[in-house]
């Protein structure tokens, strides 16, 4: 059975979380942690995400990001892909790093994102790499410590959540903290749903009722995300729809490049020919909604390389003259 397109809808907070295969070690160092740390920032400034917490765990992360008009999806598959990479290069292993996909839950704003950025930022309390509040001030691979003032992290956006426990920033890091220790306690009914619809995404263990669909918010939030997701997907399913194939596109990309179809699906590294695939890769994938693989196998290359040359893509056309080639190959 064919895996559900996760929910995506542009401008929402979503909590994104990743694991280890078979509960195995992601990190194994300081420097493995700093190079995932360069990679996420350069993915989020990239496709101009913001960051408001974040948690590097041995065998995990967790994530609060406010999402742009770049697809999610293309962005963790860089980042992991990457980082994947990187991780099997560094320690000499073979074989996939993270468990299945990443998990993603979109949060309604208000109360519900103070309670996930605790939920986020006391992971190592909860899992015993620090013993107390006073460690978790300092402790470098979460935003808590960003947020009091203690680490730095240009890319984390600190004022966003701080404003919501003060209007000066020693006033809101006095009660960010005794928010954060438990000594400023929200709504119960509140915090032990979202604990428990968050330990179910974390586990890969969805509310029957609405599998691989993630939301954290009230009935109203909830069914306008599940709207508005659905409309999305509707855009992403054009290649059916109109009828679209990946033969197509390529005529189409071709042309605009100067390229022929047979240069196109050869794997090469000719920067222009190399830099074609990835515009046809990112075209397809976003404005079209082939999958990755079938978007491989047309080029020639496997699911995991595929998504990291489709994230590629996104930088791609950023630039000149591929962000003009881009807009005049988009369907609309």
């Amino acid at each position: 059975m064919p895996r559900k397109a996760r929910l995506f809808v542009p401008g929402t907070f979503v909590h994104i979380m990743a694991r280890g295969i078979e509960g195995r070690d992601i990190f194994l160092d300081d420097a493995d942690r700093a190079r995932f740390m360069a990679l996420l920032e350069h993915g989020l400034v990239g496709g101009d995400y913001r960051l408001y917490a974040w948690a590097l765990m041995r065998n995990h992360y967790h994530l609060l990001v406010r999402t742009s008009d770049h697809p999610l999806g293309a962005l963790m598959r860089r980042l992991n892909g990457t980082y994947a990479t990187h991780f099997s290069k560094r320690h000499d292993r073979r074989g996939y790093l993270f468990q299945d996909r990443y998990k993603s839950l979109v949060t309604q704003d208000q109360h519900y994102v103070e309670e996930l950025v605790r939920y986020i930022h006391v992971n190592p309390l909860r899992a015993g790499v620090c013993s107390s509040i006073d460690e978790l001030d300092v402790y470098p691979w979460t935003g808590h410590a960003v947020l009091m003032g203690r680490q730095s992290c240009t890319f984390q956006d600190t004022w966003t959540i701080l404003r919501r426990f003060g209007q000066s920033t020693e006033s809101a890091r006095k009660k960010y903290r005794e928010f954060v220790s438990g000594s400023s306690s929200g709504d119960k009914e509140d915090m032990d749903e979202i604990g428990d619809t968050v330990r179910r995404a974390d586990t890969g263990r969805p509310r029957s009722d609405e599998p691989d669909r993630w939301v954290i918010g009230d009935p109203e939030f909830v069914k306008g995300v599940v709207a508005k997701d659905r409309q999305n997907r509707l855009r992403l399913s054009r290649h059916r729809v109109e009828k679209v194939t990946l033969e197509d596109i390529a005529e189409k990309v071709c042309v605009a490049c100067g390229v022929s179809v047979e240069q196109l699906r050869r794997r090469t590294r000719a920067t222009h020919a190399a830099s074609v695939r990835k515009l046809f890769a990112y075209l397809c994938r976003t404005e079209y909604g082939f999958a990755v693989v079938d978007i491989g196998r047309f080029l020639g290359t496997s699911g995991p390389p595929m998504s990291v040359r489709i994230g590629e893509g996104a930088e791609l056309v950023k630039s000149k003259p591929f962000d003009t080639i881009f807009r005049n190959l988009r369907p609309y």
